[in-house]
């Protein structure tokens, strides 16, 4: 008579299974790491793009509301421009260029800030290419000079 072992079930991963599992997760690291550098300078770009929208909106809303002249403000495919509907020349138009990764997609094409530093009511809908599946709205709205970026869920 012959007398078998028990087989013994392992649960465990094999060597090569492991070997793979890990190969795989250093890819996706590999690949991670690689695009965030490329990122960042772009994300940069974009929060330097809105804090200087609100350093020229608070300008033209001041200058406005101080010296009597209003104000348009274009919202272009590719720029932001600040326009003086003023006599004098000493107030120079100003254009804000977009930063490659946002691009507008809808909205009013521009609003008028008021001699009293009201603007008047508009929105804009602006994509970025660093979070494709958000959007971000420029609401101006009613008040000395009151505006809100939100970003919005898509």
């Amino acid at each position: 008579m012959v007398t078998r072992m028990p087989h013994k079930v392992s649960s465990g991963f094999t060597l090569i299974e492991t070997v793979i599992t890990l190969g795989l997760l250093t890819s996706l690291l590999v690949v991670a790491v690689a695009r965030f550098p490329q990122q960042t300078p772009q994300f940069n770009n974009e929060t330097a793009f809105w804090d200087q929208f609100q350093t020229l909106w608070q300008e033209r809303v001041f200058i406005a509301s101080a010296k009597d002249y209003q104000q348009m403000v274009w919202f272009d495919r590719d720029a932001v421009r600040f326009v003086p509907l003023s006599p004098e020349d000493h107030l120079k138009a100003v254009t804000l260029r977009l930063p490659k990764t946002l691009h507008k997609v809808s909205g009013t094409p521009s609003t008028k800030i008021m001699k009293n530093g009201h603007p008047k009511l508009a929105a804009v809908y602006y994509r970025s290419t660093l979070e494709p599946h958000n959007l971000t709205k420029l609401s101006v709205k009613m008040g000395w000079g009151a505006y809100s970026v939100d970003q919005i869920s898509g």
